[in-house]
């Protein structure tokens, strides 16, 4: 039995422009949100955040965070599908400024006494809030990847720090909770993302919603295909892209394959995942060889029609 996993200079590429485009953020984005307390007012990165000051004690949060507002936007602007109505957004971006808002209210002595779970469910929810906000104001775009700098400049604030979308996903979510179901939850505005969810992740909720993202994620014969009468098991490219995070749960230093570890983690990682008895069975056998899916980058554009169906200013 041999899997073959080979990244080729497309394959380089690409991952190089999911993790580290290098071009800067336009000033006019930047200008343009000025007035939500998320958003940095001038190409350099603000070293003192707003609201700096420390809270009395009777002012932080005795509960879970509200997410209303999020839950409210997504239902509103999401369809099922996971495609978003960025023309709808860039018309009417009151809810999602009002997340933001809240969210950069924040201050930092208040994430010392939050349970890890509350912590989790806002930056997912702030990573996929930020995609919208930087789509919708440069919309209409083909891709994400056409607007300069998306991921790496610090575009908003939590708990005074600022953030980037690689800081938020690499450091705040991978580095932070180890847990590799994140790559399969989170969306990054494109077609071959993980679906964009329509409700909000909430700290109660957060570890079974991560769950069943997952769930659906392996089982969506678009990302995870089995083709017995070609040997191959075909995968989206982000267990290409992040195949040494799955090690943190399901890699090992041998294995009676004799895989390399990153292959043998993605394997156990899918096994564990898989619905189907027959994908379970073939992947026991073993005589397959592993194919990545091309990836698409074309934008996750919910286009409305009729016209009518665009909603109303919330």
């Amino acid at each position: 039995m041999l899997i073959l996993t080979q990244m080729n200079r497309s394959d380089r590429t690409a991952m190089q422009t999911y993790l580290r485009p290098v071009a800067l953020f336009s000033l006019f984005f930047l200008a343009a949100h000025e007035s939500v307390c998320l958003s940095a007012p001038s190409a350099e990165v603000q070293t003192q955040p707003p609201g700096s000051e420390t809270a009395p004690a009777d002012e932080r949060p005795t509960g879970p965070f509200d997410h209303s507002i999020w839950d409210q936007f997504l239902k509103t602007y999401v369809n099922d599908a996971g495609e978003v109505d960025y023309a709808g957004v860039k018309a009417h971006p009151e809810l999602l400024q009002k997340y933001l808002e809240v969210v950069g209210s924040i201050r930092f002595n208040f994430f010392q006494t939050w349970l890890r779970e509350e912590i989790l469910a806002l930056f997912m929810n702030l990573y996929h809030a930020v995609i919208i906000l930087a789509v919708s104001q440069h919309y209409p775009v083909g891709s994400i990847n056409d607007i300069p700098g998306i991921w790496d400049i610090e575009m908003v604030y939590a708990g005074q720090a600022p953030y980037s979308l690689n800081k938020i996903r690499d450091e705040m979510l991978i580095k932070t909770y180890r847990d590799e179901k994140i790559h399969l939850a989170l969306s990054c505005g494109a077609k071959s993302c993980p679906r964009l969810q329509r409700e909000a992740f909430t700290g109660p909720r957060v570890e079974g919603q991560l769950f069943l993202a997952t769930r659906e994620f392996v089982n969506n014969p678009d990302q995870v295909s089995i083709v017995p009468e070609k040997k191959q098991v075909q995968l989206s490219r982000i267990f290409l892209w992040h195949g040494k995070d799955f090690q943190l749960d399901f890699g090992a230093l041998e294995n009676d394959r004799n895989l390399p570890a990153q292959d043998f983690a993605v394997l156990s990682f899918l096994y564990y995942y898989l619905e189907d008895t027959a994908k379970i069975t073939f992947l026991d056998d073993g005589k397959f060889k592993i194919k990545y899916l091309p990836f698409d980058w074309n934008l996750n554009d919910w286009k409305r029609t009729p016209a009518g169906d665009t909603p109303e200013k919330p």
